[in-house]
């Protein structure tokens, strides 16, 4: 069924696990998280960037997922991810969304903050939480990262009242030769933030890092680049092992196996795994 994440983001933070949030941009990735969600009895949070929408369309890949949450009783959310602006948002909520992000952080603070109010005011009137976002994420090859100065953190909650905040403390958009997050500039954050904190560019950390980064007030943490590489390796090793194969069902069937596969190696290690 699909729910806001408030609830399920809440239990993460109160007993120390974090909520998976999956991209997904497809019929078989989503079929991938929701399988994956199904077999471990985990609260899982689906999400779209403004990339997926323009490829999918924004009702159809809705559609996509509100369907295959009306098949099961395991709570789902479906999230806005780096959303830019407040049409979007609107948009997201219209088609059924149920949390919403705005990625402001490439403004200076002060209009960051302008508009992530701006947001919040909107969605919280139609009852849908908001992310927000203080520093900038490394972006593998484009920009460098802007660590999140946690006083700024602490004004911009207070300013906008959002519902969780996406902190940048060493994570990268992509997958970077090295990441390792700064888990006292964490601790540092955690301090002053009392609302749930979500860690972007899940995809190249260390496993033991993501452990502590959850020890240390991380409980929504999201993943793209893993799955879209799963996705890419599936049908190599298909066409590879089965280059007579003509049948989209047949490969696409193979790709969705793979992908539950490390959809649940992530929810075990976020420890969200028989939390329902």
């Amino acid at each position: 069924m699909l729910v806001t994440p408030i609830q399920m983001v809440n239990d993460a933070q109160k007993n120390q696990y974090a909520i998976g949030s999956f991209n997904t941009s497809d019929l078989e990735i989503t079929k991938a998280i929701f399988q994956a969600a199904e077999t471990l009895k985990s609260p899982v949070i689906v999400e779209t960037t403004e990339h997926a929408i323009a490829y999918a369309g924004l009702e159809e890949i809705a559609a996509i997922v509100k369907a295959e949450a009306e098949k099961t009783k395991l709570p789902i959310a479906l999230h806005l991810d780096h959303g830019r602006g407040i049409d979007m948002v609107r948009r997201c909520i219209q088609e059924g969304y149920t949390s919403v992000m705005l990625d402001a952080s490439y403004l200076n603070f002060d209009d960051n903050v302008v508009a992530t109010k701006e947001v919040v005011d909107f969605a919280h009137r139609h009852g849908i939480p908001v992310e927000g976002e203080v520093g900038t994420l490394k972006r593998v090859g484009e920009i460098e990262a802007r660590l999140t100065d946690p006083k700024e953190a602490q004004t911009f909650v207070k300013k906008t009242k959002v519902d969780f905040l996406a902190v940048s403390i060493g994570s990268a958009h992509g997958i970077a030769k090295s990441e390792n997050l700064d888990i006292e500039l964490l601790k540092r954050i955690h301090d002053r933030v009392k609302i749930p904190l979500v860690l972007h560019g899940g995809s190249g950390v260390p496993d033991q890092q993501v452990k502590q980064a959850i020890e240390n007030g991380i409980c929504k943490v999201n993943i793209d680049t893993d799955i879209r590489f799963r996705f890419a390796e599936a049908l190599e090793m298909m066409k590879a092992k089965h280059p007579e194969e003509q049948d989209p069902r047949k490969i696409m069937g193979h790709v969705i196996v793979e992908l539950q596969k490390l959809i649940e190696g992530k929810i075990k290690l976020f420890g969200s795994n028989n939390k329902v």
